[in-house]
C-alpha cells in the first residue's frame, strides 16, 4: 500500500521536473528549437500530483514525510510557471 502512495506522485514528481527543465531551457535560449511552450504543462500536472497527495494523507492517521517533501516541491513547481509567465507579460508593457 505505501508503494502505491509512492508511485503516482514520484512518476508525476519527474515528469514535472522534465518539463520544468525544459521551461527552464527555453527561457533562456540554449534549446535551437522551441517545444510549443510544454514547460508550462508544469502547473497542470503539480495540481495533480498535490491533489492525490492530499487524498493520500487524508485516508492516513500519519502524515508521511515523504509525501510532505513532495507536497513542497509540487507547490513550487505550480507556483513558478505562473511567475515566469506574469514576468514575460510585465517585460512586454
Amino acid at each position: 500500500m505505501i508503494k502505491r502512495s509512492y508511485i503516482i506522485p514520484l512518476f508525476l514528481f519527474f515528469t514535472n521536473m522534465i518539463l520544468l527543465g525544459i521551461l527552464l531551457l527555453e527561457i533562456s535560449g540554449v534549446l535551437a528549437h522551441t517545444y510549443g511552450g510544454a514547460g508550462f504543462f508544469v502547473p497542470f500536472l503539480s495540481f495533480l500530483s498535490f491533489q492525490f497527495i492530499r487524498r493520500q494523507q487524508r485516508r492516513r492517521a500519519s502524515v508521511s514525510r515523504g509525501l510532505s517533501i513532495l507536497q513542497a516541491i509540487n507547490t513550487f513547481t505550480f507556483v513558478f510557471p505562473f511567475i515566469v509567465f506574469f514576468i514575460f507579460i510585465i517585460g512586454f508593457i
